[in-house]
């Protein structure tokens, strides 16, 4: 079985089928128009910040060297992408596909109408097989102190290790849309993914890493030129599903307590806006704000619950707002262009739990942030090509070990307590509550050709950490993944190829130390070597 999964996946193949939509869904060919912008050969006025992960497919077939095309009808880009973990579920950002052991293999089809000048229809359903083998996780070598500790996660989060006992398989409505659009505006119902800030790696509201979600949107389709400089934006309007899967030991007591708390299954509204503006001053220096807030759709009691406006009202709140039965997290960010250099720096900076303003950044209180940072620079090289040095760092991590020792993290929430999730999955960082990162590439690229390796440093979840182990002050447990990863893209005529192959230490896995002998304080923790590889073929008729 597994020699014939494998040959399957050493030939898989990402088909690009013939027809044209206004745009599809990819976070790797992302990068290729925002390099561009950094040479001054892509749309100088675009943020590329509010659903940068949204192609149009005019600008795809021009790095392929592709005439387009316009049918009324047409079908779109068909995707295959593949993926094969050895030991332990690795990488984020991957939309319907689940974090799981083994391989798993993620399709979509699609057809896109225009009718007439406004209206467009598409539909573009994504399909997830997964082996979802099974995989070690939290021990039961652990103590019921560090159990009770751990549910005080489990009961604020909807975020399984593993999604069930068998093999994953699953249809999604995908990237699929009914718009109606304007000169610059775009109204409609859609299920895309929505990628929002300035983050490539770990976007703080609103990302790729969950299965998108059905919502309502009024949206920009190019940025509005005002006499202040462009802005470009979104409001939604959505409905989250809760991922079904209970966490491990349901029955476990600590102190006469059961640990398992069930949470209210129903679902949960979001109202969520994202606005950018490129002042016409500074026209290389974009600055923007996204908040998001999420309740459950039986305690919305006033018309301003399904409005994304809270915190802007002054202290005009609701009632689910006032008894804590409405969550919200925000962000501000910015990206600087630097065309001279061809380089930009851009920063994104959260606040849990209440509109993210400028005036709410400074105070001497602490309070639940995070934030996501990161610089990239293009270097010439020869025959028009370039190297590509890429730096980003992101802290979910509670700031303040007040703040660590009554854990409530990023992303979680006590009374909502799926949290900031779809499907079992945070729709923004795909790290995961109270983690950091540090990501370093280094790439040669030239269009949509790319060979380059990516070094990068994961730790769990430190607010777990510091919360269950602070009392015993045992300090060797932080759970820490170190990956190096292999990428590579080229595309021939109409050919195009990617493979990615990544291998990771994990370091204290699941913040588990096995000491044999008591004299060795430095003994190696519970180790794993785990290899992830992606690999993909297409082809444009």
């Amino acid at each position: 079985m597994y020699s014939k999964l494998f040959l399957f996946f050493a030939l898989s193949f990402l088909t690009v089928s013939e027809g044209w939509g206004q745009s599809f869904t990819s976070d790797r060919l992302k990068e290729l128009f925002r390099n561009q912008q950094l040479l001054g050969t892509y749309r100088s006025n675009h943020s590329l910040m509010v659903n940068a992960n949204q192609l149009p497919l005019a600008d795809l077939d021009s790095a392929l060297g592709i005439k387009a095309q316009q049918p009324v009808i047409g079908f779109l880009p068909t995707q295959l992408v593949q993926q094969y973990n050895s030991q332990l579920p690795y990488d984020w950002n991957n939309g319907a596909m689940i974090p799981a052991r083994g391989y798993q293999l993620q399709a979509s089809v699609g057809v896109h109408a225009q009718l007439g000048r406004h209206l467009e229809i598409q539909l573009a359903p994504e399909a997830v097989l997964a082996e979802n083998r099974v995989f070690e996780q939290f021990s039961s070598q652990l103590g019921d102190k560090s159990w009770a500790a751990r549910y005080r996660f489990w009961n604020t989060i909807d975020m399984p290790d593993r999604f069930g006992n068998d093999h994953y398989q699953k249809l999604f409505p995908g990237q699929s849309f009914i718009r109606y659009n304007t000169r610059s505006l775009s109204f409609g119902i859609s299920t895309q993914n929505l990628w929002w800030g300035p983050a490539y790696r770990n976007a703080l509201i609103m990302s790729s890493n969950a299965p998108g979600f059905l919502h309502a949107t009024i949206n920009t389709i190019r940025p509005l030129h005002t006499g202040i400089g462009d802005f470009e934006g979104q409001i939604i309007a959505g409905k989250l599903d809760g991922s079904d899967v209970l966490p491990p030991r349901t029955y476990s007591v600590y102190n006469g307590q059961f640990l398992y708390q069930p949470k209210n299954d129903e679902w949960r509204y979001l109202a969520g806006m994202v606005l950018t503006w490129r002042p016409k001053w500074t026209p290389n220096l974009f600055l923007g704000f996204a908040k998001a807030s999420y309740l459950y759709n039986s305690d919305i009691s006033n018309p301003l619950d399904v409005l994304p406006f809270e915190g802007f009202l002054g202290h005009r709140r609701t009632q689910a707002e006032r008894t804590g039965k409405k969550a919200s997290l925000g962000s501000l960010f910015m990206r600087y262009i630097m065309p001279n250099e061809q380089a930009e720096m851009y920063l994104e900076y959260g606040r849990k739990d209440i509109s993210m303003m400028p005036w709410n950044v400074l105070q001497n209180a602490p309070y639940r942030r995070a934030f996501t940072g990161g610089f990239r620079k293009l270097f010439d090289w020869k025959n028009q090509s370039h190297i590509l040095l890429a730096v980003e760092l992101t802290q979910l991590q509670a700031p303040d070990a007040t703040l660590i020792r009554n854990p409530d993290s990023w992303y979680t929430h006590t009374y909502v307590r799926q949290g900031y999730t779809q499907l079992g999955r945070p729709l923004g960082a795909g790290i995961g509550p109270g983690s950091n990162s540090q990501t370093l590439e280094i790439a040669w690229v030239k269009g949509l050709k790319k060979i380059g390796i990516q070094f990068e440093r994961l730790r769990h979840n430190g607010d777990f950490y510091y919360y269950a182990f602070e009392s015993i002050g045992d300090f060797r447990r932080n759970w820490v993944d170190i990956s190096t990863t292999f990428k590579a893209d080229w595309n021939y005529q109409r050919f195009f190829f990617s493979g990615q192959l990544g291998i990771i230490r994990s370091l204290n896995y699941q913040w588990l130390v096995i000491q044999l002998d008591p004299r060795n304080y430095f003994a190696p923790g519970n180790e794993y070597l785990n290899i992830a590889a992606k690999i993909g073929v297409g082809y444009r008729f």
